[in-house]
């Protein structure tokens, strides 16, 4: 016997109720709420009563002010996004070779805008000690935490805890090197707490940012490393943060934090937008204008707090990120919005 949706009564329980209020209070017509919910497998009749009992019930009528306040900050928003697009810059991220720090966060950094700095970093001694050859030669045998098995999670990013490996760093890199593209492996910030003792010995290649970074305390910043082909999904920091390249090359693009309402942001701080969703350009109605730069060995790219970013290693690299600046970058102590939104 043929299954049809027609064949199926579903129950009218607590969490279809919320899914009917969800759908009400984004302002959905009643009339597509009862399709909706009889496409669920819920009688006709009793789809058209419980719609109507949602609408009229005071404790969703008791939203209402909840939904207004935030269609203000939603214009409030859409006006900050629209002024950054008017700007004579605002379709793209400004270059600068080696950025004052004053300069930098006085139209930068407390500006809410992305740079990207060539030359802040180029008499790092890791710009001419870290290749993958020498990494693996001085640090090959020691293990490192890394993000694997990620191919067959396309939520690896939100679930970053079930993707962590203890693995042998010069095994790592040799697949870096001999298996070609790859989005599978990636040796990330999220690794940081294993390997920050692990690979202590790499920190004494990296230098200062006078200006711009705190003095360098012990182990401060992120490494990262991976093959050509790794993805890092659309999300926001929750703090401000500077990527820095050390070896090959990534894709980074970006969206105003002020775009956030069309940036489809249903979990935490991630978007449901995939890479190839948002081409760079000036988007539409729907999907947000978004800025691309290409990370050369030796950049470095200001992402703001809020800004939302997605990056390709178009080549296997290596790079570091930082998060203490010489200012106030605490915007995540009273970050709640952990969940679904």
């Amino acid at each position: 016997m043929a299954f049809t949706r027609a064949a199926v009564t579903a129950i009218v329980d607590d969490a279809l109720r919320c899914d009917i209020a969800e759908l009400l209070l984004i302002g959905t017509p009643a009339t597509s709420v009862v399709q909706h919910i009889i496409w669920r497998g819920i009688n006709a009749n009793t789809a058209a009563a419980e719609v109507a009992q949602a609408a009229n019930s005071p404790y969703l009528r008791g939203a209402d002010r909840l939904c207004a306040q935030l269609q203000k900050r939603d214009w409030l928003l859409a006006n900050a996004a629209r002024l950054h697009r008017l700007r004579r810059d605002g379709d793209s991220v400004p270059r600068y070779h080696q950025l004052d720090g004053e300069i930098f966060f006085a139209d930068f950094y407390c500006a809410n805008r992305p740079v990207l700095v060539t030359g802040l970093v180029d008499k790092w001694p890791a710009r001419q000690n870290w290749s993958f050859e020498g990494l693996a030669r001085d640090f090959g045998s020691i293990d490192v935490d890394v993000q694997w098995r990620r191919d067959g999670n396309p939520l690896y990013e939100i679930q970053a805890d079930a993707h962590v490996a203890r693995q042998n760093f010069g095994a790592i890199i040799r697949r870096i090197l001999d298996d070609g593209p790859s989005n599978d492996f990636y040796v990330t910030a999220f690794n940081s707490g294993h390997n920050k003792q692990a690979l202590a010995a790499l920190w004494h290649d990296i230098g200062t940012i006078p200006g711009w970074l705190t003095p360098a305390e012990a182990c401060d910043g992120f490494f990262w490393m991976g093959p050509q082909g790794t993805i890092t999904p659309f999300h926001h920091d929750l703090a401000n943060n500077l990527m820095v390249q050390i070896a090959g090359r990534k894709r980074v693009k970006l969206v105003a934090a002020a775009e956030t309402p069309r940036m489809r942001n249903s979990r935490h701080c991630f978007s449901d937008w995939q890479g190839d969703d948002l081409a760079a350009g000036p988007g539409d109605a729907e999907r947000p204008p978004v800025l691309e730069v290409i990370l050369e060995p030796g950049d470095a790219l200001f992402l703001p707090i809020g800004w939302w970013h997605h990056a390709e290693g178009l080549a296997p690299t290596i790079g570091m990120s930082f998060i203490n600046f010489a200012c106030d970058n605490d915007f995540y102590s009273h970050y709640v919005s952990f969940g679904p939104l």
